[in-house]
């Protein structure tokens, strides 16, 4: 059954139906000697071309992730994708030796009839159990209800040498920014990938240069209005009187939590917390690749990520909170305080009269020693991060472009 898809809204952030990221996929397949360390990462599976001669192929209602241009047909770039299988996703993977070109390997046919033997009737009606199984659980995207995201299976199908790329710059087509790939022989591709703020640009050219992977960012133009949206209709969720510096959405997705040497994947409150009223949990599980260093960063399903030294942080409170919550209780800072807000009926005994909107969780906001905006991790489009850190030592981010687009906008 097939129920989301990916969502960045006012009140509501959902990668669940994301695949996982480039970046991860991208490490288990580039392991060649002397490869050196993973720059960037990225999917796509429409391409455009923009060469004298050569007709596009492109479908009228289909969006380029990247646009193949150069002087004449057969230039380098064009060499590089004019076999590529429309449809297929393909992922492209840059190292400092070169640029790798996988694609998806398509999914194997029906395997043919069996007869009519005790065996092959037993094996047909396992098939069909297990279909009637899955037909009850939820898919988000290729991922599904309580099994674990999954690695595409992907095979090579070309490369680009170092020695044939020029260099990386952020460049423009109309209005729209793109991180561009110069070749020797002046042909290149215009990377879109999603990327629509010169931002997420500028920070993949960073990373082609082997710069750290982390930035201030997420001015993302795209989400200004509903950043300013979601933070007006959080005025809503407070005290009369009080300033909404920023407001997080409903979060789908797990907490994990790095506890000292405990890595918490995905986080089970460590404290008592109070009786909800919540339905059973349907969500895909975080992927094995999770457990690695900074895996998290590129599973759809992982949406808030804690770091401290003990249990009793102030981010681990909210940790506790949050996994407790499962994300529907939204995060909001005034000047005055931190809270985690949530509609009162989820409480299993909500007070009575009691207002619509219920703080599970306060912490005053001189305990906040900064709030901060973010890129982080090797896959493009990166997402943006919210990082708050606290006095303790201890940080919370939150992958939610929203909240981070307010906080990106703090001070200015």
């Amino acid at each position: 059954m097939r129920v989301t898809s990916s969502t960045v809204g006012v009140n509501t952030t959902d990668f669940l139906a994301d695949p996982l990221g480039p970046a991860t996929v991208a490490g288990a397949l580039v392991q060649q000697p002397g490869e050196g360390r993973l720059l960037w990462a990225a999917y796509t599976t429409a391409h455009d071309v923009d060469i004298p001669g050569v007709t596009s192929t492109l479908a009228c209602d289909e969006t380029p992730d990247l646009i193949v241009w150069g002087p004449a047909r057969d230039c380098l770039a064009h060499r590089y994708v004019r076999d590529s299988s429309p449809g297929r996703r393909r992922l492209w993977t840059l190292t400092p030796q070169r640029l790798a070109l996988h694609t998806e390997v398509a999914a194997p046919l029906p395997e043919p009839s069996q007869g009519a033997s005790l065996l092959a009737k037993v094996a047909k009606l396992g098939r069909e159990l297990a279909e009637k199984v899955n037909e009850t659980r939820l898919r988000f995207g290729a991922n599904v209800e309580d099994e674990p995201v999954a690695l595409p299976t992907l095979e090579p199908l070309a490369e680009i040498p170092r020695s044939r790329i020029a260099g990386f710059e952020v460049a423009h087509r109309g209005d729209t920014p793109v991180l561009r790939l110069r070749l020797v022989d002046r042909s290149g591709i215009d990377f879109l990938v999603g990327m629509t703020d010169r931002d997420e640009c500028e920070y993949a050219v960073g990373l082609a240069n082997g710069e750290p992977s982390l930035r201030p960012g997420a001015r993302a133009e795209w989400v200004a209005k509903l950043a300013e949206k979601s933070r007006k209709l959080a005025e809503r969720l407070v005290r009369p009187g009080e300033q909404v510096l920023l407001a997080g959405t409903n979060n789908h997705g797990y907490v994990g939590v790095q506890l000292g040497r405990e890595l918490r994947v995905p986080h089970a409150p460590l404290g008592v917390m109070p009786a909800l009223n919540l339905t059973k949990l349907r969500w895909p599980r975080p992927a094995p690749t999770s457990q690695n260093p900074n895996g998290w960063l590129d599973d759809p399903t992982i949406a808030f990520w804690v770091q401290a030294d003990h249990a009793g942080r102030d981010a681990v409170a909210l940790a506790d909170m949050l996994a407790h919550t499962r994300g529907v209780a939204r995060l909001v800072l005034t000047r005055a305080r931190l809270a985690l807000v949530a509609a009162t009926k989820l409480l299993a005994t909500p007070p009575d009269p009691g207002p619509p909107m219920t703080s599970v969780l306060e912490l005053p906001a001189t305990r906040i020693r900064a709030v901060a905006a973010e890129y982080a991790g090797h896959s493009l489009p990166p997402k943006p991060l919210l990082r708050l850190d606290f006095t303790d030592g201890s940080t919370l981010r939150l992958r939610d472009p929203i909240a981070a687009r307010q906080a990106a906008l703090i001070g200015r």
